[in-house]
């Protein structure tokens, strides 16, 4: 298990292309990697960045501003899920710009541009699962305190061969506590906060911190702050052959 505070790496965003860019699990990266991988991104006004896929599996949550991706309206806040060497997009971000996490349990070696000549010969077999989440919407600050009882929402739910992927929404009042997701049978998760504060192992982690749980992890206890919390939990498929493989040699696994 493994977190990161984002109060603690936001003042180490920096400027990328059009758009800014903040670091919180790995770095940027020309070959794949074991390691985990997260940041956020900042789209300027109207940026677009042009359909792509990735070689390992991703959630996006779109969380500020307003935009597209493909056909799709990003809602604030939306979950997005691709599968490795899955096409998606166009991303467009509205006139006042849009933000979104991207999330993935390994390192990627940099997106791959569908206009690509090659790209053909670059795609690799997978399940090509592509999903937008249901809108969430965040409670006002005595609604979320004053919570009686934990409320949990799924937001994108689990389809037949899906293998564990779903997103699910936590909403807890101050001082409650409730066990997060089995493990077993997921590829892991993200626990994403975005209300209030999550106290894990005596430590409180606000909005927009991350909590990796890997599928050989227990569950660990959630317990909301003295605000209480609404965390997201974006929770992968079991890794196929591909992903297994992926950074478990000097090549990165390529």
């Amino acid at each position: 298990m493994e977190t990161v505070s984002y109060v603690e790496m936001e003042p180490n965003r920096f400027k990328r292309g059009r758009g800014w860019k903040v670091n919180l699990f790995g770095e940027n990266s020309t070959i794949p990697k074991a390691d985990l991988q997260a940041f956020r991104i900042d789209m300027s006004s109207d940026m677009v960045l042009e359909s792509h896929f990735h070689i390992v599996d991703q959630f996006q949550i779109f969380m500020a501003g307003s935009g597209t991706i493909g056909r799709d309206q990003a809602h604030m806040i939306t979950a997005h899920y691709a599968d490795h060497h899955t096409g998606y997009g166009p991303l467009v971000a509205g006139t006042q710009g849009m933000s979104y996490l991207t999330l993935r349990s390994k390192t990627d070696a940099g997106l791959v541009k569908l206009s690509e000549p090659d790209v053909r010969d670059r795609l690799k077999p997978t399940k090509r699962r592509h999903r937008v989440s249901s809108a969430v919407t965040l409670s006002i600050p005595p609604v979320l305190k004053h919570l009686e009882e934990v409320k949990v929402e799924t937001v994108m739910e689990e389809k037949p061969g899906d293998e564990g992927m779903t997103v699910k929404v936590y909403r807890m009042g101050a001082g409650h506590e409730t066990p997060a997701p089995l493990t077993e049978g997921t590829g892991g998760y993200y626990i994403i906060v975005m209300n209030g504060s999550l106290i894990i192992a005596g430590t409180e982690l606000r909005p927009w911190s991350l909590l990796f749980v890997r599928h050989t992890d227990a569950p660990p206890m959630m317990k909301a702050g003295e605000e209480g919390l609404e965390a997201m939990v974006s929770v992968f498929p079991v890794q196929d052959e591909w992903m297994q493989q992926v950074g478990i040699d000097e090549n990165g696994g390529l």
